[in-house]
C-alpha cells in the first residue's frame, strides 16, 4: 500500500482478465489473468514508464516525494 499513486483494478469479463489503471500516470493501464499478475504487470509498466520518462528528461506528474515512494514500491532505486 502506498499513497504515491492510485491503482484501480476491475475485472473485464469480455477479456477475462483483471485490468489496472494508474490515475496519476496519465491513466496508464495493463492487465493480467489474475489479480497478482495484473499487479506484477502494473509494477513492470510503472518501472518502464519511469525509466523512459527519466531517460528522455520528461517530467513525471508526481511530487519528488511521491516519485521516490513509487520507485521504492516497484523496486527501483
Amino acid at each position: 500500500m502506498t499513497k504515491a499513486a492510485t491503482i484501480d483494478m476491475e475485472f473485464d469479463e469480455d477479456a477475462d482478465a483483471f485490468v489496472t489503471y494508474v490515475k496519476e500516470l496519465h491513466g496508464m493501464s495493463t492487465f493480467g489473468e489474475t489479480e497478482t499478475a495484473a499487479l506484477d504487470n502494473t509494477a513492470e509498466m510503472i518501472r518502464g514508464y519511469i525509466k523512459s520518462m527519466e531517460g528522455n528528461r520528461k517530467k513525471i506528474p508526481l511530487t519528488p516525494e511521491k516519485l521516490r515512494e513509487l520507485k521504492r514500491v516497484v523496486g527501483m532505486r
